[in-house]
């Protein structure tokens, strides 16, 4: 090698060059580590090409061995036009698939299609198939034309479903479709459940969009049957009392409470707003044992077409640009406990039909009877109203009451803390009972006479207290449930032991008065004289739950979901609104 004047890289003398008495060739590292191209697809390059994960320096160590990723191929199918040919079983699509469809509409189809083939080509041997290529799907149901395997025979689509009669022009609504939907009113499951129900069964299942029109059409036809039902239950209601003589049959005595989708408490110290967005308010009669819904009060503060709830100061509706149809009845900023409000509504929605309210049972904490207050005091009705407490949250709240007083606690027989919480907890639960059952019997003794039950029962207050305490003299002579020693209250009880007692001294007397009391007190037992609660509302709350769940939200539908549930449970399983929609 012969180097220029200037140039500076040469070999020093004594270099051995590398592969100096090397006979073969070894293959470098970076060899063994060829890159390759590869063409994948839209979704696989996007896969390979985002990696959350990887740091630059991983990266940079990966990028020899990396593949070399081309231009990810296309996902568009290019569409030829169909060509008739004759059917072939095992190459048309969706041959294995169901469908659901009325058995004398496949009946009609068949044996007009077979007359219709052996009259145009006798001599054909063909067999007739559906046309699935060109089959119409209307929502669950489908409409079908048959082909024949040899000629060109086609015969017309028939519709293998039953539709309505709306007296409209236009395509008729499919009867399957609207029992679905029906049924669908009274389970917790969406759209998107049915679909996958229908799916799995491989059974061709309509789109959302076609699922919420018609839902909406359908929930729409349930509010107006069950509001015009409701109707009809008032009127029997104030019948019933004519027949039965009350001086007033337009004044009657109900049970009112509300449900929320969200419980409002669930929000306390997370958030200022309350986390309830949608509530339902119930009345029921208590003229009857049927215990009738003859009102629903509903508002919702979610709308299906915008997210902004406010009010707009020039046409007064809750959004500038909503339609009519907008499902949102009350702004975001209203309070959904509001419970003044709602119970007013459904007392002046019962005014409508000349119904006012005598006796109005409700929970301790509710404000639904300052609402009926009010509306006599205004002069709206003439019947003055009454308020009940009812007896099962009243039991509740002693209870409660009795398990969390601290100084009821250190009276408990034991020697730790956690034992007496223990039996704190067991003997509030079984005071409970204790008052409960001397009521029931006192009413049962004196025949439903309030004046005798209540002047008995303020002496049984005393031998309540004294047998807990060991002391069984009063309870001979006051008490219904306790008969002394041969008949102890505790004998047998699952809650405390036979040899439970309390320390008797004036102050743990003094002490359990004070909680009887609570259920059996003069003004309680005025509350409570006819003995009336809201089970029959809260029962209510359970099947509307069905309907609405909490962790589905119907925004555009919630109305019509609560009056099936309401129309289900005043007629019972199996409502009856299927065979008049």
């Amino acid at each position: 090698m012969v180097f220029q004047k200037g140039n500076t890289h040469k070999f020093k003398d004594g270099n051995v060059p590398y592969n100096k008495k090397r006979k073969a060739v070894k293959q470098n590292k970076s060899d063994s580590y060829t890159s390759k191209y590869i063409r994948l697809t839209k979704e696989k390059h996007n896969l390979v090409v985002n990696d959350p994960y990887a740091n630059p320096q991983e990266k940079s160590k990966r990028a020899c061995r990396a593949a070399r990723l081309l231009r990810p191929m296309t996902e568009e199918v290019l569409l030829t036009k169909p060509i008739r040919k004759n059917a072939k079983k095992d190459k048309r699509p969706d041959y294995n698939s169901n469908r659901a469809i009325c058995i004398y509409k496949m009946e009609e189809m068949w044996n007009a299609a077979f007359k219709e083939h052996q009259l145009s080509n006798p001599q054909c041997g063909g067999v007739l198939l559906c046309d699935l290529e060109n089959e119409e799907k209307r929502g669950f149901g489908t409409r079908q034309q048959l082909i024949c395997t040899k000629c060109d025979y086609k015969s017309k689509r028939y519709t293998l479903y039953e539709e309505l009669e709306t007296r409209k022009p236009g395509r008729k609504a499919s009867k399957l479709d609207t029992a679905i939907h029906v049924g669908l009113s009274q389970t917790p499951i969406a759209y998107t459940g049915i679909q996958k129900i229908f799916l799995s069964g491989n059974i061709l299942a309509p789109t959302t969009s076609s699922l919420q029109r018609r839902a909406n059409t359908v929930m729409k036809q349930i509010e107006q049957i069950n509001k015009q039902d409701m109707k009809r239950r008032r009127n029997d209601i104030i019948e019933i009392n004519k027949l039965r003589g009350k001086e007033n049959p337009h004044a009657i005595s109900v049970q009112m409470d509300g449900m929320y989708n969200n419980p409002l408490y669930s929000g306390v110290g997370r958030t200022p707003f309350q986390p309830a967005t949608q509530t339902v308010y119930t009345a029921a009669e208590n003229e009857t044992s049927k215990h009738n819904i003859l009102a629903l009060n509903i508002k919702n503060k979610l709308c299906s077409k915008h997210s902004s709830l406010d009010v707009d100061n020039d046409s007064g509706r809750l959004h500038e640009d909503c339609t009519d149809e907008c499902s949102a009845n009350i702004p975001m900023v209203k309070s959904i406990g509001d419970e003044y409000t709602w119970a007013r509504e459904c007392l002046l929605d019962l005014k409508e039909d000349a119904i006012e309210i005598e006796h109005l049972v409700t929970d301790a904490d509710s404000s639904a009877y300052k609402a009926a207050l009010d509306l006599h005091n205004e002069g709206i009705n003439n019947v003055e109203p009454e308020n009940f407490l009812d007896t099962r949250h009243l039991s509740d709240h002693v209870r409660k009451g009795a398990k969390s007083d601290k100084t009821l606690l250190k009276v408990m027989p034991a020697t730790t803390k956690l034992k007496r919480q223990k039996l704190l907890n067991n003997f509030s639960v079984d005071l409970t009972e204790r008052c409960n059952k001397e009521l029931a019997l006192a009413y049962k003794f004196y025949a439903g006479d309030f004046f005798k039950v209540k002047n008995k029962i303020s002496h049984t207050v005393d031998a309540i207290a004294n047998c807990y305490m060991g002391n069984h003299a009063r309870c001979r002579k006051n008490s219904f449930a306790c008969k002394g020693f041969q008949g102890s209250w505790l004998k047998g009880r699952p809650f405390l032991q036979n040899t439970f007692k309390i320390s008797s001294n004036n102050e743990n007397l003094d002490l359990l008065r004070k909680q009887i009391n609570k259920r059996l007190g003069s003004k309680v037992l005025d509350k409570t004289r006819l003995n009336m609660n809201t089970n029959f509302v809260e029962g209510f709350n359970r099947s509307l739950r069905r309907s609405l769940p909490s962790n589905v939200t119907f925004k555009k539908n919630m109305s019509g979901r609560a009056h099936a549930a309401a129309h289900s449970v005043n007629y019972g399983p199996g409502g009856v609104y299927i065979r008049t929609l």
